[in-house]
Order: structure tokens, then sequence, then C-alpha cells
């Protein structure tokens, strides 16, 4: 279990430059948050460029020279005419003082880069749209669960808004480097979205569904000593007596703590009072050390 966040699917959004320096005339969009269809008309564009290559399209009709028409068609698709726009300026055989700019993609428009009557130029990002009808959720897990995970893994959210929902996805990918602060690794998991009643920037509180493990020691988790580096637990040997034991943990899940090294299945571990015991074993061997100075001098 872990919290995470709603994000956009970066695969799914659309980011729409200009192919030629000009000026939108008009905007069909007028904020971010708009949906938009893929065809849909965002904007009319005026260019000299793209004009000057309408004035090369017609010249080359009239030419009748296949090679030089398909050259001119080819320069105006580069410059981002759109289809359908060039076969009417080949129908008409004139030219059009602006061309349409239209959505690549369904979605919502989540960047409006661009007013009406303002100059743009292809470095300007005029519109980016996403689509949500697929989401990702990014989540952080901590460096002892790693083993635990791998692609294609189950996993379900609830957020809330909607407590009562439950979203079935999967891990898409995992991340290949740790936050070198937060020793957790990054994970990303998609979910379907089609009442894109998950929103970007929501917090979810995640499930994966990893692969269980079987025949591992486990240990109530609290029967764990954790004192700075050391991990340890408190053996009981029977008739009163104790051993503090250092181990080697694996996962902590549902209240149990994998020990991978240090005890083994079938020992007697303590549960409460564990750091009483710990602590007078210790005290113990610091007087003996002592002891042994004494007694060496």
């Amino acid at each position: 279990r872990t919290p995470g966040i709603v994000d956009y699917d970066e695969t799914r959004i659309s980011h729409i430059h200009p192919r030629a320096e000009g000026w939108f005339e008009k905007l069909h969009v007028r904020a971010e948050g708009d949906p938009v269809k893929a065809g849909d008309l965002l904007g009319e564009f005026y260019s000299p460029d793209i004009l000057a290559a309408q004035v090369d399209f017609l010249v080359a009709l009239d030419s009748s020279q296949r090679g030089k028409l398909d050259s001119a068609r080819n320069g105006l698709r580069l410059l981002g005419v759109p289809e359908a726009t060039i076969m009417q300026i080949e129908k008409r055989r004139q030219t059009q003082n602006t061309v349409p700019v239209i959505a690549p993609a369904s979605g919502v428009i989540t960047h409006l880069g661009i007013r009406e009557g303002m100059y743009a130029v292809p470095s300007s990002e005029t519109f980016a749209i996403a689509d949500l009808d697929q989401v990702w959720v990014q989540v952080d897990v901590y460096e002892h669960q790693i083993a635990a995970l791998k692609t294609g893994l189950d996993a379900e959210i609830h957020v809330p808004a909607w407590p009562e929902r439950v979203w079935k996805g999967k891990i898409e990918y995992i991340y290949p480097e740790l936050n070198d602060r937060s020793r957790t690794l990054g994970v990303r998991l998609s979910f379907a979205n089609p009442g894109h009643d998950l929103k970007p920037n929501m917090f979810t509180e995640v499930v994966i569904k990893a692969a269980p493990k079987r025949q591992v020691v486990s240990i109530p988790k609290e029967a764990l000593i954790i004192t700075g580096e050391r991990k340890a637990v408190v053996r009981a040997l029977g008739e009163g007596r104790f051993q503090p034991v250092d181990v080697t943990t694996g996962i902590t899940q549902a209240g149990m703590t994998e020990i991978i090294s240090g005890i083994e299945a079938g020992d007697d571990v303590v549960i409460s009072g564990q750091f009483l015991i710990d602590s007078e074993s210790a005290l113990q061997a610091s007087f003996l050390r002592l002891s042994s100075d004494f007694s060496g001098e």
C-alpha cells in the first residue's frame, strides 16, 4: 500500500506548433480545459510563407508537370496545411488567406499559448491536448519493497472523492533510479478513465498486488527492534533465558515482517518488552567488558 498522484498519460498529449511564422486571425477555443474532438477547428492561421506555397502550388497545377506538382503539394503538407484544405485549393484554383488548425486528437486543452491576433513562430507551443481516457498514477515504493515489483502486476486505487469506487490498473513502468533523499523508487501505473472521473493531481490510495512469496520466515512487526542501522529480535531460549539476535529483513506487509537471515522457522521471539531485554543485555555486555579491562590492568 502506498499513496499516489493521478497524472496525465504523457503518451496521449498532443503538442501543436505552427510550421511557419504567422498570425492567428481567429481562435475557436477560448480557455484551458475546453474539450475538443479529433478534427475540430482550433483556429485560423495566416502565414505569408504558406500563402506563397499556395501560389507555387497553383502555378504547378497550371504547368501540368507531375514532378513539380507533387513537390508543391508536399511543400504545403510540410507547412502543416490539412489535406482537405489542399484539395479545396486545387478544386477552386485560388489561394486562401488563412488555413485551419485542426485538433489531431480528442481530449481537453491543457495549454493555450496563443490568443486571437497573436504572432506565432515554429518554436511556439500554441496548443496542448491531453486525452484523459487513460491516466497515469505515480507512486513511490520504499527500497525494501522493490523486489516484489515487476511490470504487469495488478493494482487498485481509491480516491477521496469516491471512496466506495475502485479503479483497476497495472504497473506500466518501473523507473531506473532511486530518489537519493527519500530512498524510494518511482513506479508508474496505468488506469482506464472512460468517465474522466480521475483528475490529474488527485491523491489516491494505491494497492499493488505483488505475487505472494512462499515458505517465508516472518515475525510480527512489533517484535523487531530497530536502532540506527541495526535490526534485531530477542530470541527466547527457554527457562527465562533470552538472546538478542541481529537479523536481515525483507518485506513488511499486513503486520508481518519477512526475516531473510538471523533466525529460523520455529524460533520463539519476544513481542512485548524486548527493548528492555535488549537494553539489559547490552548493559551486561558493557559491564563484562569493563571487568575484563580492569582485570587486565
